[in-house]
């Protein structure tokens, strides 16, 4: 067993049959330190399926294990979404509004989870400053 994984991370990493996906998981939560609630969020967004069909692997990779890196004003768009607490079905066509819809339904939910203190206000609120 390895000393750099914890209990809990083997819990997570066991659930996984099979055993080069698992492996990919085991290197890269020691490579990227990750806690096992991001190896949970890696697993339950298909990162190693992302990176088997992605035409661009290195750059999946890239943005699994450092982040999203601000090096140009081009890297401020963030490509590739993982938006999948939106429950959004792969390969299926949106407009821009059902998106925009989905996302602030799901953020009205994360702000009241969150509890006192809290509130949505709108969206598209105009705000005027001096």
């Amino acid at each position: 067993m390895l000393t750099e994984l914890s209990w809990s991370h083997y819990l997570e990493l066991i659930k996984i049959e099979d055993e080069s996906k698992r492996n990919f998981y085991i290197k890269e939560t020691i490579n990227s330190s990750w806690s096992v609630r991001e190896l949970q969020r890696q697993i339950g967004s298909l990162l190693y399926e992302r990176l088997i069909l992605s035409a661009n692997k290195e750059k999946v990779l890239n943005l699994s294990t450092k982040g999203h890196e601000l090096k140009t004003a081009k890297d401020l768009v963030k490509d590739p979404f993982v938006l999948e607490f939106l429950d959004i079905k792969e390969n299926t066509d949106y407009l821009e509004t059902d998106l925009v819809k989905n996302i602030l339904e799901h953020l009205k939910e994360f702000l009241l989870e969150l509890g006192k203190g809290f509130m949505f206000v709108g969206s598209q609120v105009r705000i005027i400053l001096e």
